[in-house]
C-alpha cells in the first residue's frame, strides 16, 4: 500500500478537497482500493465523503473490517477512516505523541493488505500529529493557497523546524515530496505580483506539467465540490452544469491526472526526493 499525506502550514489551503477529490477519482477511474485516514480534528474529509454515500469506518485499534476489498470490484473501493473513532490515536497524556506514533505506525501496517493507496488528511503543521504522518508516509503533497503569505507557508512546510527537509532528516530517509499545489481562484488571478513571485520564487517545487497554462499544475478554488463530482465520476449528471463550472471541471481532472501518474511511479527511479536545493529564502 502506498501511502500520501496531504499537508500545509496554514488552514483553509484545500487539503480536504484535494484529498477527497483524488480519493474519488483514484476509485472511479484508476479502480484502485483506496483508504482515507483523517487525522484532522474535526474530520472533514469522513464528513464530506460519507455525505457522498461512503461508509466511515474505524472502532477500536484494528484493521477495517471490509473483506470486500481483499478482491476488488469493478470500480474499485473507497473507505473513510476517521480518527476520532480510533481509540489508540486517543491519548490526553500523550503529550509528546510517541504512543500516537506507534498506534498510527501499527494501523497502517494493519490496513496495507486491503488498499492500494492511503491518503492522509492530517492537521496542519506543527502539529505533532501531522509530524507523525510524516514520519510515516510514503510521500508528501502541499496545496498552497494563493495568498501573500504562501511563500512563507511553503517555506514552513519544506525548511521549517517539522517540515519536509527536516522530517527526511531525522525520521524518514525515503519520504518523497511530490511538490507544492496552487490553488487559485477561477478565473485565475494570475496578473497579480505575489501570484509571480511565487512562481519565481516556488518554480523548482510546483508541479510541472507542459499541459497547463502555466507549465505546471494547479487546482481551481472550487465553490461547489458536488457539482464538479457529477463531471468526475462516471454517470454523474452533468447535463445542467454551466459553461465555467465544466472548464473546472476540466482543470480538475488535469490536476488529477497528474497526481495519479506521480502516485504510481512511486518506487520506480522516476520519481525524486527534495534534493540538496533550498525551497526559498523566506
Amino acid at each position: 500500500m502506498k501511502s500520501l499525506l496531504i499537508i500545509s502550514a496554514k488552514g483553509s489551503s484545500g487539503r480536504t478537497t484535494l484529498t477527497c477529490l483524488l480519493a474519488r477519482h483514484l476509485q472511479f477511474t484508476c479502480h484502485w482500493r483506496v483508504l482515507v485516514l483523517d487525522l484532522a480534528e474535526p474530520p472533514r474529509c469522513a464528513q464530506m465523503l460519507a455525505g457522498r454515500g461512503h461508509d466511515t469506518t474505524g472502532s477500536g485499534n484494528r484493521a477495517p473490517d471490509l473483506p470486500e476489498c481483499a478482491n476488488p470490484i469493478r470500480g474499485g473501493c473507497l473507505r473513510v477512516l476517521s480518527a476520532d473513532a480510533i481509540d489508540a490515536l486517543h491519548s490526553p497524556d500523550d503529550p509528546a505523541r510517541t504512543r500516537y506514533y506507534a498506534n498510527l505506525r501499527h494501523l497502517l501496517s494493519a490496513v496495507a493488505p486491503w488498499f492500494d493507496v492511503c491518503l492522509i488528511d492530517a492537521p496542519v503543521l506543527p502539529d505533532l500529529r501531522a509530524v507523525c504522518a510524516e514520519a510515516l508516509a510514503d510521500a508528501v503533497l502541499s496545496p498552497l493557497s494563493m495568498s501573500p503569505e504562501c511563500i512563507e507557508c511553503a517555506s514552513a512546510v519544506i525548511n521549517g523546524t517539522y517540515g519536509i527537509r527536516n522530517v527526511r532528516a531525522r525520521l524518514n530517509p525515503a519520504l518523497r515530496f511530490a511538490g507544492l499545489l496552487p490553488v487559485v481562484d477561477v478565473p485565475s488571478p494570475m496578473e497579480e505580483a505575489w501570484v509571480k513571485m511565487m512562481e519565481t520564487t516556488l518554480c523548482e517545487w510546483l508541479i510541472a506539467d507542459p499541459a497547463f497554462p502555466h507549465g505546471y499544475a494547479w487546482l481551481p478554488r472550487l465553490s461547489s465540490v458536488g457539482r464538479i463530482e457529477q463531471r468526475l465520476v462516471p454517470h454523474g449528471d452533468a447535463t445542467a452544469l454551466d459553461v465555467g463550472v465544466a472548464e473546472a471541471s476540466r482543470t480538475v481532472t488535469a490536476c488529477l491526472n497528474v497526481l495519479t501518474r506521480w502516485l504510481d511511479a512511486i518506487g520506480n527511479d522516476a520519481v525524486h526526493g527534495l534534493g540538496d536545493a533550498e525551497v526559498c529564502d523566506a
